[in-house]
């Protein structure tokens, strides 16, 4: 019934015939016997026409028309007289294309585009239609996106065959699994044709692997492998660089095949991380291939990094650790790391009197990950700028520190009561990173009452041109509804109001009972309006300049500091910075509003003085440690001053103050050690500490306890193989006894170029061998580890570094690949051209609805209903 009928619910409508025949025959208008028999006719005859049309009526029938997908191979692997090949290919099958059926044309490379229909065999007349338009991101091949973009573009109703023209060499993967789906396509899925593109027998040359040693020691020997293949006898040049420079050369016999040249007894200059090999033949077709990467981590000294504002302040600590033999590189701000490759030329990186506000998100997400995935060892060494008053707080760096850079203690301190004035106006709602400027502003308001304590009072203001108040002047006891609260600030309109905002905070702090009384002004640098006195509520003129303001709420011992939002050159930055000099407090200048939390959490420690402490304090150890050992901390001298911080649960304290707060504390975190210092190591705390004879040993010993063991990879060997979308990874495991390891819960992991990491679970195929495939960046490096729960100090970390694109990997057709995707999909290889719009024997079940025609019949019944009516008897 549904085959015929689609809405058959509508049929019961029929019912209503016999009520019709009843009010025909009490109608009041007069008409004869006749008259109404065949009203009544009419009528019932309309009825059924209505009905019928709802019901929706069809007609079956058996369509054996044609849709035909050609997808085309215009990757760079293509080459002109395949793929003109491939376009008379398609010409001729378009010779045979009956009426009603259909052609698409789909280009594809790493994306898939529409082409022109070429003209049939025998009709191409111009010269336009001998190539198609340029195809762009050549340099991969995605059958797999090609076929699924390719199994969505079929018109319904006609029979479906999908065209596959290719060299058949795909970069991307998958392209198994994607036909194989197109036999469950649709009702009656869709036919599947490959079709071989053949590319002419040229002679190529190409690296095809380039390999170095896992580790390198500095000054050690050690060999350089390249294996090239070649499908001719022809001769050339093998030369190597490091760092862009020659580092040897060598003339190669080529014969058929995989060939191996080999460049032994190098040895690595400092620092130097990336090989290159390039072949010169003198018979090739394809540069892009003549060149391969190699990229290896190099060990020799231990080696460390350490960041310093004051540089030269760091001569101490540099002399003590050349003393006992360890490497020591020393950067100022501008030398953070901001790659995974700087990173792993070192074993620990140490971060002395380092604001956050220097670090980037990213950087400190990188510094976590090559801590926790690559076993790298991290410090953070104390002072103004660091831990609490560093800006830390709820960072990716603190996570990673095994102390919390908030403390809850500050019994001996004052009370704090501070306002927050946060800009709301316009310029606010601008994105950044996903985020607007006024949400960022909020996580920094919300931030800032985390860091104060309960006795502490704060309040905030929204302020465009008027006050919006958000959270009043008060103690706050349920601080997760107030966060809640700020959090939900939106930016309004015009610019911030300076003078309103800045009276109306001098009015609340002028009456509350603390003894620290602070003011955030967070306003953006180009837009701070009302520099002077506006007009108040009642009409009258306030006298004076938010400068004069601000000297006035100095006088009362309120100070104010400026948060700034934009350049160095924006028309405001002036008047906000003599505004914070005047107000006795700090200024703060960033183009980048991701780091506003961090300022807001970084003003607030020094305002509410929380992690600071400057008074004297002995270190005193808490328990037995290597680090330790060896050293008479009897006769230990006072340190100046330390951050005040707290301990996390599953941390080890060696070092503390009297008073027990922490000192030196480490753990593991990942696979790296990271250690928290939170005295300094230079001449302001640790000034006396320069000439007592345990300060060397101590750093030395605490040094070597964080860095990476040199060479360390627990008896795992590691190869990469290349295959579509990455790099296979082929690991050994063997004892120390020559035995194989077996049922070794082994992860792979792999830091990507742009900041991503993925994690691959390795499966045993062997006794001893193991196998994960895992996805790769075609550009830049992607650093890849190796671990396991059963290896608590890692495996073997290494860079993998594409030195072109897959596509030039091979020059000719792969018709083995192309016949296993035909048969996947139960489709065919290599059919001729005119099969393809040839008619099946059964068609595909088509409707003609009907109901347009029963509607037209009862327009056309109705006037006759009509005159019929009013026609006298």
């Amino acid at each position: 019934m549904h085959d015929l009928i689609a809405r058959p619910f509508f049929l019961w409508l029929l019912c209503l015939l016999p009520l019709l025949w009843v009010l025909s025959r009490h109608s009041l208008v007069r008409m004869t016997p006749l008259q109404r028999r065949w009203s009544f006719i009419l009528r019932a005859l309309l009825l059924t026409l209505l009905v019928l049309a709802l019901a929706g009526l069809r007609l079956p029938w058996q369509s054996h028309d044609v849709a035909v997908v050609f997808a085309i191979d215009r990757s760079a692997s293509i080459t002109p007289e395949a793929e003109a090949a491939g376009r008379a290919y398609v010409s001729k099958a378009l010779s045979k294309q009956g009426r009603g059926d259909e052609a698409l044309f789909l280009g594809f490379a790493q994306t898939v585009t529409s082409l022109p229909a070429p003209k049939p065999d025998g009709k191409d007349d111009t010269a336009s239609d001998n190539s198609w338009p340029a195809q762009p991101d050549r340099d991969a091949t995605a059958i797999a996106k090609a076929l699924a973009f390719s199994a969505a573009t079929f018109p319904d109703g006609k029979i479906r065959r999908l065209v596959l023209l290719s060299d058949g060499y795909d970069t991307e993967g998958h392209a198994t699994e994607a036909a194989r789906s197109l036999k469950g396509s649709g009702v009656s899925g869709i036919e599947f044709f490959t079709v071989p593109l053949q590319n002419p027998a040229r002679p190529e040359v190409l690296v095809e692997k380039f390999t170095l040693p896992g580790d390198l020691r500095e000054g050690e020997p050690f060999d350089a492998t390249a294996t090239l293949r070649s499908n001719v006898e022809t001769t050339g040049k093998v030369r190597l660089f490091a760092d862009g420079f020659v580092a040897g050369e060598q003339p190669a016999t080529l014969k058929p095949g995989s060939n191996t040249i080999v460049f032994r007894n190098l040895r690595p200059g400092q620092n130097r991380t990336t090989y290159e090999v390039e072949i010169q033949p003198e018979q090739d077709t394809l540069p892009e291939n003549n060149r391969a990467q190699a990229t290896s981590l190099q060990r020799g000294k231990p080696r460390i990094l350490i960041i310093d504002p004051a540089e030269d302040r760091l001569q101490p600590l540099k002399g003590a650790l050349r003393a006992e033999k360890i490497e020591v590189e020393s950067r100022p701000l501008q030398g953070l790391p901001t790659k995974i490759e700087e990173l792993q030329g070192f074993d620990a990186l140490i971060l002395s009197d380092v604001s956050a506000l220097h670090l980037s998100r990213e950087q400190m997400q990188l510094y976590a990950r090559w801590v926790k995935d690559f076993g790298g060892g991290f410090a953070m060494l104390g002072g103004e700028n660091s831990f609490g008053v560093g800006g830390y707080f709820r960072t990716p760096i603190e996570t990673i520190l095994p102390v919390k850079t908030d403390h809850d203690d500050r019994a001996e301190t004052p009370s704090v009561a501070m306002i927050i004035i946060l800009d709301s106006s316009g310029s606010m709602n601008a994105q950044v990173a996903g985020q607007t400027k006024m949400s960022l502003a909020n996580q920094g308001a919300a931030l800032a009452l985390d860091v104060l304590q309960p006795k502490d009072l704060l309040g905030v203001m929204a302020v465009d041109t008027k006050i919006h108040p958000i959270a009043p002047l008060a103690r706050h006891s349920n601080k997760a509804e107030v966060s809640r609260n700020i959090l939900r600030v939106n930016a309004g309109g015009g610019g911030i109001y300076v003078y309103t905002s800045l009276l109306e905070a001098f009015a609340q702090l002028r009456e509350v009972n603390a003894k620290i009384k602070h003011v955030i002004l967070f306003s953006d640098a180009a837009d701070a309006e009302e520099k002077a006195a506006g007009e108040m509520p009642d009409g009258s003129q306030v006298p004076g300049t938010a400068l004069d303001l601000a000297a006035a709420m100095t006088s009362a011992r309120i100070t104010t500091s400026v948060v700034a939002l934009g350049g160095s050159g924006d028309k405001d930055v002036a008047f906000l910075k003599q505004l914070a000099l005047i107000g006795a407090g700090r200024f703060y200048l960033t183009s980048d509003a991701l780091t506003l939390p961090q300022i807001f959490t970084t003003e607030t420690m020094r305002v509410a003085q929380s992690s600071l402490s400057e008074d004297p304090v002995s270190a005193v150890p808490v328990r037995r440690a290597e680090v330790l050992e060896g050293i008479r901390w009897d006769q230990a001298p006072l340190l100046l001053g330390h951050n005040v911080t707290k301990l996390k649960p599953t941390a080890d304290l060696l070092l503390a103050t009297e008073t027990g707060d922490p000192l030196l504390a480490t753990w593991r975190y990942g696979l790296g050690n990271v250690a928290a210092f939170t005295s300094d190591a230079k001449s302001r705390w640790a000034s006396e500490w320069l000439t007592w004879p345990g300060y060397g040993k101590f750093w030395a010993q605490l040094t070597r306890s964080l860095m990476r063991k040199t060479g360390q990879t627990n008896g795992l060997h590691v190869e990469t193989f290349p295959e579509p979308g990455g790099v296979r990874v082929e690991i050994d495991a063997v004892a120390a006894d020559g035995t194989y390891r077996n049922d070794l819960p082994l992860t792979v992991g792999t830091l990507l170029p742009d900041g991503s990491t993925k994690a691959v679970e390795a499966r045993q195929t062997a006794p001893g061998r193991y196998t994960a495939s895992v996805a790769t960046s075609g550009r830049g490096s992607t650093w890849i580890n190796v671990h396991s729960p059963a290896l608590p100090e890692g495996g073997p970390a290494f860079g993998h570094t594409p030195s072109y694109p897959a596509e030039f990997l091979n020059n000719g057709t792969d018709e083995a690949t192309l016949k296993q995707l035909a048969e996947s999909a139960a489709g065919k290889f290599a059919p001729e051209p005119e099969a393809l719009f040839a008619r099946p024997s059964i068609g595909i079940r088509r409707h003609t609805d009907l109901s347009p025609l029963f509607l037209a019949a009862a327009l056309l019944l109705l006037p006759l209903d009509i005159w019929l009516r009013r026609r006298s008897p």
